[in-house]
């Protein structure tokens, strides 16, 4: 599955939509079997993000960014896998608790919707971790600067769910709640700072 620029910019915009026109900016997304697939093959596209965060983590954990960012594999790995396991987990879980939703056209909106808003997020994320990485910021800033940067990829998670199962279920807190726990322990698991 080839992404097109045009196709990476519109489907990128549509999930930022999805915070000020709610469901109907699902149709700037392609819903369609190869829209949902392309919408995994974008994962190609947390990595400016995931560099951003490993340098940030390095920081934490005491190595110099000086050198290659990558002379240290387990990071790299760590940051790789719990980037792509933090996009995917709810989409997983959600599979896990109701099985029979994989028939559903919803969840199949749902996760384009949340793949793409995945990499906003991740985006979002690398912005504090950025700036904390290359020294403008102290450990106590550069958390309050994630925190506020969290609250807008809360909010875009909450309303991609909202469009994605709509608003009068009931669903989207949960799914929010869910991918709070979520971020949680994939950052435990992996041992990193959060970023």
């Amino acid at each position: 599955m080839a992404l097109a620029a045009d196709d990476v910019v519109r489907s990128l915009r549509g999930s930022w939509h999805l915070m000020t026109r709610g469901a109907e900016a699902l149709k700037e997304l392609d819903l369609s079997r190869d829209g949902f697939w392309r919408s995994f093959a974008a994962f190609v596209l947390l990595l400016p993000a995931m560099v951003a965060i490993l340098a940030a983590e390095r920081q934490i954990a005491g190595l110099s960014n000086a050198g290659s960012l990558f002379d240290s594999p387990w990071l790299v790995a760590s940051v790789i896998g719990a980037e792509c396991l933090a996009v995917i987990a709810v989409p997983l879980m959600l599979i896990g608790l109701v099985p029979n939703l994989t028939q559903s056209p919803r969840l199949t909106s749902f996760v384009i919707a949340w793949n793409w808003a995945g990499i906003v997020s991740a985006s979002l994320m690398a912005v504090p971790a950025t700036v904390f990485a290359i020294g403008w910021s102290n450990p106590g800033v550069a958390t309050l600067q994630a925190l506020a940067f969290a609250s807008i990829v809360l909010r875009l998670r909450y309303c991609v769910a909202r469009a994605a199962f709509g608003a009068d279920n009931g669903i989207a807190p949960l799914i929010l709640l869910a991918s709070v726990i979520a971020d949680y322990s994939v950052i435990r698991l992996f041992g990193l700072a959060g970023f």
